[in-house]
């Protein structure tokens, strides 16, 4: 695994600054297959977002928010390593011009198993893409985070499209 250099994190994570929600600490990524970016995430809430300091726990929104971080940062993370085969001539600051051209299409199977402790986990994330349609990239995505390596006290699969780029446009 490859860690992810902090200037990455920073530009994956660029709107979550100003919101005091960067939850991610520190990343390490790999190929792991043809069409396969793996992610391993540390992680730390101490406040929440939304809810009264110190009632928080962590939840459904946390987790969608934590998603989406580990999304961008193996996004950029790949792209920096040249491990995507369909952004091979584009730079992280390319792709952050159409970052808001990420969806999420679908949450399928999540699954809180055990409560996690906030304030210091650990997730693991692995996209793959499935196909291309136009300017669109399928991809399927799956999600763990717990309290231990193996972060399996809330598990998931989402599916995402990504914005085809074309450096030329």
């Amino acid at each position: 695994m490859t860690q992810v250099s902090e200037n990455i994190i920073k530009q994956a994570l660029c709107t979550y600054i100003a919101k005091g929600t960067r939850y991610i600490t520190r990343a390490e990524i790999i190929k792991s297959g043809e069409n396969r970016v793996s992610l391993k995430a540390d992680f730390e809430i101490y406040e929440s977002c939304y809810l009264y300091p110190g009632s928080g726990h962590f939840n459904a929104v946390e987790a969608l928010i934590c998603f989406n971080q580990m999304l961008y940062v193996a996004l950029l993370g790949g792209i920096e390593q040249k491990y995507y085969d369909f952004y091979q001539n584009i730079t992280a600051e390319d792709f952050n011009k159409y970052r808001r051209q990420v969806y999420i299409l679908e949450f399928e199977k999540m699954k809180f198993k055990k409560q996690i402790d906030n304030h210091h986990f650990h997730g693991t994330f692995e996209i793959e893409k499935k196909h291309s349609v136009a300017d669109k990239i399928y991809a399927s995505c799956k999600v763990g985070f717990g309290n231990d390596e193996l972060c399996n006290n809330f598990f998931g699969s989402v599916k995402v499209f990504i914005p085809v780029i074309d450096k030329a446009s």
